[in-house]
């Protein structure tokens, strides 16, 4: 055999984790039995997971708590449900006030967060002996004063401001404890505090000089802690409404039920683990891109759901203007006309993950359900919510209810549906050949000549293609139109599957600069797509075009790969797949080994950063690691040849943009001589298909990524 390398070339869990268990999870699902859960918290380099919400590492500093402070810590249920509403509020960037008894966890759920995080904390008792120099600070003697003159005073930060000022690397959060005690003029000047923080806007310190302090909400997080007023707790008194709609309201109970009771004293004596399985339905995973808000009405099913979204807020409202909800509450509050639809935008920015139903009851759920104490009134509130429900229209795509006894002619008008090109003296003379057909199809009032117009895109399938589109970009998505463009192939929607990517999977997918390509196996029933097959279809098209050449040496007598059997009976898996337009970073220069390593990291730190994998790359990606299998994480994450030469093609022929042109990529597949086979060089001298041996490494050869899982797949 001629040598192809001079010929071509020119220059995630296997065990549920313990307490003891140190060692940092490389994936986040445990699996246990035939079903998979998450781990409650987990924890990666950047970011820690609150039952699915992610909040990012910071540097620490002096007023970080000490980690080893909470290493007994008990993650039960409740403390977990709390951490988590809390990791919300900070995702959103709003501040929350939380009300409950005494005990409960309330201050100790924050430092222990933190402490994980490396969030320095900057805490003040709202007291009524605390003014507003303890908020922001105050003028004390210099304790540094030596000389003369040197001032006889210097300004002293209060916990507020310290928690203002922006420092590089670090995240601070403000705890205003027993908050619904502090004397009014303190509440009236944590007015602007919220106010500046809502809006990244400027604290004026009027305490020292009129001195502007610029507010970053990404990096100042604000939190209350009351206790209900009344109810036994002394000088606690009700907030006023106007004051509450500064925060995310939630209320947590009065006391702790029997059954958290138990399970922390099962905890703290060894009799249970310290953290609790949760329902994978009580985790609410957030976003690794914030969605901007011009886009959202982009979102399927948004704007039907803001309709319904209004109908409930006044609803809600209601109910609690007629005290039919919050009755035994003495804390008044309001559903705010303004705040709260403005934070349910902010929720849907954070949360939505391509289920726009399940995004819009967690967000009232969060934002309107949260309120409640009593479990009667949460579940009048959750009954409208579960309600309010976008369902896609159903269009047809395709004729139904043809009940005629016709069973005998049923191929022959199949033919002629599925010939719309044919010209019109051909349908004559094929409507002629079915004879009695066309007026039996007209007594039932079907004109045979709509049967004959080509079919228009509609039906479930094109709304998920267009859906697409309208979030990667025409260019970036392969499709059914695609696909007859480039190969001049018919495909049935009904033989399509869904498209298994959520809008942010897309979304992120454009980011990283990949397309999304819809992949068949076969030109028509019965004959497959294979290399050779593609070659043969396109070699007069592109000649005539000018376009060059299908493939490299194609015509050569010595052509290498003539007879491998990827190249005569391989075809693409019928599939959808996002697709790297350039190759991996770091991929060139590296073995195929190496390649396989560089291209997981990029999988864990880039394309899913923060998430989980999906099952089917955790399970390949093991098996890769403990050395037992390393072929199957590369077929999962690298193309074969026949998908390779289809992607190069379909995506040329669509953008008259050559991929690759320079470039080579290794494939998954193993040629009859046990060297792999790469392919690429795309230029008008065709496509360049070679091999080598897994340990060669080169400059110009990488690796492109195709990927067909994903983690949440959307509802349809």
């Amino acid at each position: 055999m001629v040598n192809k390398q001079e010929q071509q070339f020119s220059a995630v869990l296997p065990e549920k984790n313990v307490r003891d268990d140190k060692k940092k999870k490389r994936g986040r699902n445990i699996k246990q039995g035939p079903e998979e859960k998450y781990e409650p918290i987990f924890e990666t380099e950047d970011s820690i997971f609150y039952l699915g919400v992610e909040l990012p590492k910071a540097s620490g500093g002096n007023f970080c708590p000490n980690k080893e402070q909470f290493i007994d810590y008990v993650n039960d249920s409740f403390s977990l449900e709390l951490q988590k509403k809390i990791a919300t509020a900070f995702k959103m960037n709003q501040p929350i006030l939380i009300e409950g008894g005494t005990s409960i966890g309330k201050t100790a759920a924050i430092r222990k967060m933190c402490s994980e995080l490396g969030w320095e904390i900057f805490y003040k008792n709202c007291n009524g002996s605390s003014d507003v120099e303890d908020f922001m600070g105050r003028y004390v003697p210099n304790p540094n004063k030596k000389l003369e003159q040197d001032p006889e005073y210097i300004w002293a930060d209060g916990p507020v401001t310290q928690g203002l000022r922006q420092e590089d690397d670090k995240i601070k959060v403000i705890i205003l404890d027993e908050y619904n005690s502090a004397v009014p003029s303190i509440i009236i000047r944590l007015h602007e505090v919220l106010d500046a923080a809502g809006s990244n806007g400027e604290v004026v310190l009027s305490e020292d000089a009129s001195e502007r302090i610029q507010v970053d909400k990404s990096k100042t997080k604000i939190i209350a802690l009351t206790n209900p007023p009344g109810k036994g707790f002394l000088d606690r008194q009700p907030l006023d409404p106007a004051q509450l709609r500064r925060w995310i309201y939630q209320k947590e109970v009065t006391e702790l039920s029997k059954d958290t009771f138990s399970n922390f004293v099962d905890a703290i004596s060894h009799l249970s683990p310290n953290t609790f399985e949760i329902d994978q339905e009580k985790f609410l995973f957030s976003n690794d891109v914030v969605i901007p808000k011009e886009e959202l009405p982009n979102i399927m099913g948004f704007k039907d759901l803001m309709e319904k979204y209004k109908e409930f807020h006044f609803a809600a409202k209601e109910l609690l203007k007629n005290r039919q909800i919050a009755q035994d509450q003495p804390q008044a509050f309001t559903f705010d006309d303004r705040m709260e639809p403005m934070r349910l935008i902010i929720f849907i920015q954070n949360f939505y993950r391509g289920d726009i139903n399940d995004t819009f009851k967690n967000g009232l759920t969060y934002l309107y359900v949260n309120k409640l104490e009593d479990e009667t009134d949460r579940q009048k509130l959750l009954e409208i919510i579960n309600q309010i429900e976008y369902i896609p229209s159903e269009k047809d795509s395709k004729r139904e209810g043809l009940d005629l006894d016709i069973e005998s002619n049923q191929q022959d008008l199949e033919n002629v549906v599925d010939d719309s090109s044919k010209s019109d003296v051909e349908k004559d003379k094929v409507i002629e050949e079915i004879g009695g057909l066309t007026e039996t199809l007209k007594e039932s009032g079907i004109d045979i000549e709509d049967l004959l117009k080509p079919e228009k895109s509609s039906g479930k399938i094109i709304e998920q293609i267009n859906h697409a589109k309208e979030i990667m970009g025409n260019s970036e998505v392969m499709g059914i139109e695609e696909i007859e463009k480039a190969f001049d192939i018919k495909v049935k929607q009904e033989d399509i599957p869904d498209i298994p990517f959520s809008d942010i999977e897309l979304q992120k997918a454009k980011e990283l600069n990949q397309f999304l390509v819809l992949r068949v196996n076969e030109i028509k029933k019965g004959v497959p797509l294979t290399m050779q097959a593609l070659n043969k279809m396109l070699e007069d098209k592109f000649k005539k075009d000018g376009k060059g050449k299908v493939l490299y040496s194609i015509d050569k007598s010595d052509c290498w790969y003539k007879d491998e059997e990827f190249f005569k009976n391989q075809t693409p898996e019928l599939s959808w797949s996002l697709v790297s337009s350039d190759l991996v970073p770091n991929t060139t220069s590296k073995n195929y080994e190496d390649q396989t390593k560089e291209m997981i990291e990029y999988l864990k730190n880039v394309v899913f950063k923060g998430i989980s994998l999906p099952k089917e790359y955790q399970d390949a990606i093991k098996l890769f690691e403990t050395g037992k299998d390393k072929e199957k994480i590369n077929n999962l994450l690298r193309h074969n040849p026949a998908e390779f030469l289809y992607d190069i093609l379909i995506y040329y022929q669509n953008n008259n943009k050559r991929l690759l042109e320079s470039l080579y990529s290794w494939t998954s597949t193993v040629s009859s001589d046990g060297d792999r086979v790469l392919e690429g060089d795309f230029a008008s001298n065709g496509l360049g298909v070679s091999g080598y041996s897994d340990g060669y490494s080169l400059s110009d050869l990488g690796a492109l990524l195709s990927r067909k899982f994903s983690v949440v797949k959307p509802k349809r």
